[in-house]
């Protein structure tokens, strides 16, 4: 006997426990017409009436009954095993939850996020600005090197370095030549 379709054994198990066309259907995924013509096909390969048809209701046949009792602890158990499958999927999938620091997210995130984002669909980035350990959080970006010595510091960039200057400081530095350390400390 040819391999039968195991969309085509759900549908009948899903027919022949709601008793409906209409309502398997909608808990299956398809028009009721698309699930009566799978099931006269079934029928057909198997070369047995599994369903008894009549205006306003549809039943399995005494004949079928064998091969419900044997599709019904099945078939939940195929599709543990197909979502069990998840787990070795060649994409990531899922939500990734990233702290950081609320200046930091535009500056760097922003930049790199859209990119990631479009090479995996299947991921969400959830960001926040919280503790990394107490919130369950599955990565934090920081600046600097201030971080438990537990965790794993991976640099994501340059070290940066930032010249900054009160505002309303009387006297700018000279621009040139080229501010140092020490002509900075000299600005009263």
């Amino acid at each position: 006997m040819a391999r039968l379709p195991l969309n085509d054994l759900a549908g009948f198990a899903a027919v022949a426990r709601a008793r409906s066309f209409t309502a398997a259907a909608s808990e299956v995924g398809v028009s009721p017409s698309a699930l009566s013509h799978a099931m006269r096909g079934l029928e057909e390969r198997l070369g047995v009436r599994l369903l008894a048809r009549s205006t306003r209701s549809v039943a399995p046949t005494e004949a079928s009954a064998a091969l419900l009792d044997r599709l019904s602890p099945a078939l939940p158990e195929v599709d543990v095993g197909l979502a069990d499958l998840a787990a070795f999927r060649d994409e990531p999938e899922g939500i990734v939850r990233i702290t950081t620091f609320h200046w930091l997210a535009p500056t760097f995130l922003a930049r790199r996020l859209p990119a990631f984002l479009a090479a995996h669909p299947g991921v969400t980035v959830d960001e926040r600005s919280q503790d990394v350990v107490s919130a369950g959080f599955d990565a934090g970006l920081r600046f600097g090197e201030d971080f438990q010595k537990d965790m794993i510091a991976v640099p994501v960039g340059p070290r940066l370095r930032h010249l900054v200057v009160a505002m309303g400081s009387p006297r700018p530095p000279d621009p040139s030549p080229r501010p140092t350390q020490t002509s900075l400390c000299r600005i009263p």
